[in-house]
């Protein structure tokens, strides 16, 4: 971009040609096209459209020094939801920051299984790991009758959900645990959900570092001896509890090794469900 003391000169149309080739390198042509927009949105609050009526304008000093920071950000792969610590979640805006994942299109499809297999009528639902809250939210605002709890071993992570559920006027109850602990005590539920650390160790190398550099390695990776550890313990607690069903997201690469791992605990059914894209991503033991 120009130097600071021509950026007053500076027009919406020049801005947006700095704006991309500043980042070029980083994003494919849509993604620049996107971020733009989201950028023009967040610092001039202006609409795609009105974005393109304002090209002969010149950018304020401010809204400069601003768009200066989020390029300087984005070129090193922070991802823009961090940037603008907002986060979209099906009908939802959320808060983020970099104490919780982003939330991830495929976990709002494991949010709609539970309500498509679940009654109307009044359920006990505990979100385990729950991050920025979205799993928990999402289910207490489509069954407003419903009791949700939902946890993390994370209190900052806690702090976020909490946040959230204010903002959105979502009564939902909040604490801090560590599900791998002996000593960890849950509510009576009768539905466990389920999105946990679920990445090989291994696979870090093969990760964006938009993910790896930014997100919290506490939420994204499994125990480097056991990368089913999370999946296992849920399934335990399950069958000591009583709940009825659990529901979870997976990374499972080899879907019937992960049944046979929880078979050897769940006496119930386990049932695979696919994502948008036709792979094995859910299942639902019941």
């Amino acid at each position: 971009m120009r130097e600071m003391h021509t950026f007053a000169a500076m027009t919406h149309a020049e801005l947006r040609q700095s704006f991309y080739q500043a980042l070029s390198a980083n994003y494919l042509q849509g993604e620049l096209l996107s971020l733009y927009h989201w950028c023009a949105q967040e610092i001039e609050g202006w609409s795609k459209s009105k974005t393109y009526l304002m090209n002969d304008t010149h950018v304020s000093e401010s809204s400069l020094l601003r768009w200066k920071e989020v390029i300087e950000r984005l070129k090193e792969n922070e991802p823009v939801q961090y940037i603008f610590n907002k986060a979209q979640f099906g009908d939802f805006e959320l808060y983020v920051d970099h104490n919780v994942l982003i939330p991830r299109p495929e976990t709002e499809d494991l949010v709609a299984l539970l309500l498509a297999h679940e009654s109307d009528g009044k359920m006990r639902v505990l979100d385990i790991g729950t991050g920025s809250g979205c799993i928990a939210l999402a289910m207490k605002h489509a069954r407003m009758e419903w009791e949700v709890s939902a946890c993390d071993i994370s209190a900052s992570a806690i702090e976020v959900a909490q946040r959230n559920a204010k903002n959105l006027g979502l009564p939902v109850n909040l604490f801090q645990r560590d599900v791998l602990s002996d000593e960890a005590e849950f509510p009576e539920v009768d539905i466990y959900i389920s999105n946990p650390p679920y990445i090989p160790t291994e696979a870090k190398s093969a990760m964006h570092s938009n993910v790896l550099n930014h997100e919290p390695h506490v939420a994204l990776f499994a125990p480097e001896d056991d990368p089913l550890a999370f999946y296992k313990r849920i399934a335990h607690l399950a069958v000591k509890n009583a709940v009825k069903r659990v529901y979870f997201e997976t990374h499972a690469t080899d879907m019937d090794a992960f049944k046979d791992e929880l078979s050897t605990i769940w006496k119930g059914t386990i049932s695979v469900h696919n994502d948008i894209s036709g792979k094995g991503r859910f299942v639902i033991l019941g």
